[in-house]
């Protein structure tokens, strides 16, 4: 399995998120992010926005659902996401609540739970049950450095489920060798793409890199 490229914008306007996919950008990566900071700023019109845009491409709406889970997935999900996060504080409750939101639409979008923070994996089997298709791990912003051994470490313990993984979060083309053997299912990348003098390109150098670690 070769994991699949997502690109993160995390902008602060949707005139920069609109700008940061263009010069062929697009074409380079999988699956598309209406980042967290995104929303917050525009709204989740953004998501209508950017599936209108790109109706072929994967999008994610990344709100990090912690409560409301049906009013506020409600709004995400009118713009037909293939993915939605929610944060693993939330209750039991607000899993279920997004996951009927989503058969109430008649949509097949899978429900990432963000590992953020403190948790425990004893309610991995409980989010699975209750409708989670993946769990993303992610390496802080707000923490120096890259990602840890530790982090490497549970990264590895996630893939023993039966559920897909992804990694986030100070990712750049020279950090992937830390993954190699984990079968990650999506790589999110932010700044290491955006922030590039050519966005495209670095994305189809990552591309080639991923492809050379798991052939």
């Amino acid at each position: 399995m070769i994991p699949k490229i997502q690109l993160a914008l995390d902008c602060s306007s949707l005139e920069e998120a609109i700008k940061d996919c263009q010069n062929g950008v697009v074409d380079e990566v999988d699956i598309l992010e209406c980042g967290y900071s995104l929303i917050a700023a525009e709204g989740a019109r953004v998501v209508k926005v950017f599936r209108e845009m790109f109706p072929d491409k994967s999008l994610v709406a990344d709100f990090k659902i912690v409560d409301a889970g049906s009013k506020i997935g409600g709004m995400l999900l009118d713009g037909k996401p293939d993915y939605t996060t929610i944060l693993c504080a939330c209750e039991k409750g607000t899993i279920t609540s997004v996951k009927k939101e989503v058969e109430k639409r008649n949509l097949k979008t899978e429900l990432q739970m963000e590992l953020y923070g403190h948790w425990s994996f004893d309610d991995i089997p409980m989010w699975i049950e209750s409708g989670i298709d993946q769990l993303t791990l992610q390496h802080s912003g707000d923490l120096p450095g890259t990602w840890t051994k530790e982090e490497i470490e549970v990264l590895k313990k996630l893939s023993e489920y039966d559920v897909k993984i992804c990694a986030a979060g100070a990712i750049g083309i020279d950090e992937l060798e830390l993954f190699k053997d984990i079968p990650v299912d999506t790589f999110i990348f932010g700044r290491a793409i955006r922030g590039a003098q050519n966005p495209a390109l670095m994305a189809k150098q990552i591309k080639e890199k991923i492809k050379t670690i798991w052939k």
